[in-house]
């Protein structure tokens, strides 16, 4: 089953707990991460996020991120086919009647490449859902950083994640294809995931995480393969020194056997979890 969606957090289980993002920490030696997921887009009721996480960025050596979005400018934007030349005719009906109920033109997302074209689309639909980029937790704390004289490292830059779309099959025709298959049902999905995630459900972010990363090709490179790449750079005490870092990367890099607690586990760090969520309310809808 296939999904694209644009993308976790008092010290010790406590008696009674505030359900709320799920946080960890790895540690190995005289290295620490704080690790929590991220969502990158939010609304006001995330906050204020749990007090382990922002007690310890106010002390970290450096925040750790998948990409600094405020300072990583320099993009070559990759020129591809457009959508228009390698979708079907049901799906450029349907490409149509999305593009009418976002207000959109649909012959500007047709002369878009699939990637491009299944991004803007994604943006758009978070944004009907009330959830806002200028909320989303990465920017909560990269907009601090300055302020508070703590460094940045990113995991990568903005081109390689352009890159890693853009040069896929056919342009990343299959982002495109998932995001049209499931237009009607995504609003629930995208909308049960926040949900876990803020109340920190972990059986159902693993689950999610799990299903997309066991699918095709694409969305093995867009976490596993990423997971894979950062861990190499997590523990390579040349690009990070021992101390204590704070580590905000998308909430479904974290779980399973190929997340990045699992892997930092095979390195020889020594995962706890530092707070408590509870189950969400919500059910994921059934795919095709």
């Amino acid at each position: 089953m296939k999904r694209f969606f644009p993308a976790l957090f008092s010290l010790f289980f406590a008696q009674a707990v505030t359900a709320e993002p799920l946080v960890w920490q790895a540690q190995k030696g005289d290295l620490t991460y704080t690790l929590m997921g991220s969502v990158h887009v939010g609304k006001p009721e995330f906050y204020p996020l749990p007090d382990i996480i922002e007690s310890r960025f106010v002390a970290a050596d450096a925040l750790i991120v998948e990409v600094d979005i405020i300072n990583d400018t320099q993009l070559n934007m990759p020129k591809g086919k457009p959508s228009d030349d390698v979708i079907t005719s049901q799906q450029r009906n349907q490409l149509a009647q999305i593009a009418q109920e976002l207000g959109y033109t649909d012959s500007v997302l047709l002369k878009m490449p699939p990637w491009q074209t299944a991004m803007v689309l994604q943006i758009a639909q978070t944004q009907a859902l009330d959830l806002q980029q200028i909320l989303g937790v990465d920017l909560h704390f990269l907009s601090r950083t300055d302020s508070l004289n703590i460094p940045i490292i990113s995991l990568e830059t903005m081109q390689e994640q352009i890159d890693l779309l853009a040069n896929a099959r056919d342009n990343g025709i299959e982002l495109l294809d998932d995001t049209l298959l499931y237009w009607d049902l995504s609003k629930d999905f995208i909308s049960c995931m926040i949900e876990a995630w803020r109340l920190g459900d972990g059986e159902k972010i693993t689950a999610i995480a799990e299903e997309m990363s066991d699918t095709n090709d694409l969305e093995r490179k867009i976490l596993v393969d990423r997971n894979l790449n950062w861990i190499e750079m997590l523990t390579d005490s040349a690009q990070v020194p021992n101390g204590d870092y704070v580590v905000i990367v998308g909430a479904l890099h974290f779980p399973g056997n190929e997340g990045l607690l699992a892997l930092l586990e095979k390195k020889g760090f020594t995962i706890t979890q530092l707070n408590q969520g509870q189950k969400a309310g919500c059910e994921l809808p059934e795919l095709p």
